[in-house]
C-alpha cells in the first residue's frame, strides 16, 4: 500500500534576497513522521501548468507535490516539458504522477469536507489555492510562444 503524505504546513517568505515570493510548504509521512520541506516559488504553480499542458490549480499543486515525494521512492529522470509536445508533457507527468500513487506513495492535496470545516479542521493549501487561478487557454498560449522560440 503506498505511504500517505500531509501537507502539514505552508508558509508565506521570500528568498534571501526578498524579491522572490515562495511558499514554504511542510509535507510529513503519516507513517513515521519525516519531513521535507518544499520551498516553492509562488509563480511555479503556473509554471508547471504551462511546461506540462496542466487546466486546473488543483492539478498543478498535485503534481508538484507528487513531484516532490517521488525522489524518495524513484530515482529516474522525468521527460523534460520544453522537448516534447504539450499533450506528451502532460502524458508523462499524469503518467509519473500516477505511478507514484500507484507505488509509492500519496499526498493529500483536498480542501476538507465540509463537515470537517465545522470542527475547525483548516485548508492548509488555501493560500496556494487562491493566489493563482489557473487559466488553461493562457497557460496554451505562453508555452506555444515558449516553444516558438526554442
Amino acid at each position: 500500500m503506498p505511504d500517505q503524505w500531509q501537507v502539514t504546513d505552508v508558509t508565506e517568505t521570500t528568498d534571501n534576497s526578498g524579491q522572490i515570493e515562495a511558499w514554504e510548504m511542510r509535507i510529513t509521512r503519516d507513517s513515521d513522521d519525516t519531513s521535507i520541506v518544499l520551498w516553492l516559488p509562488k509563480t511555479a504553480i503556473e509554471s508547471a501548468a504551462v511546461a506540462y499542458g496542466l487546466t486546473s490549480t488543483d492539478e498543478a499543486i498535485d503534481v508538484l507535490l507528487h513531484q516532490t515525494v517521488l525522489p524518495v521512492y524513484d530515482q529516474a529522470a522525468e521527460v523534460n516539458p520544453w522537448t516534447v509536445s504539450g499533450e506528451q508533457a502532460r502524458a508523462a507527468v499524469m503518467e509519473r504522477v500516477g505511478r507514484c500513487r500507484r507505488d509509492h506513495a500519496t499526498v493529500e492535496t483536498a480542501a476538507p469536507a465540509k463537515s470537517s470545516a465545522r470542527r475547525g479542521v483548516v485548508d492548509v493549501l488555501a493560500p496556494l489555492r487562491t493566489h493563482v487561478q489557473v487559466d488553461p487557454v493562457k497557460c496554451a498560449a505562453v508555452r506555444l510562444e515558449a516553444m516558438r522560440g526554442i
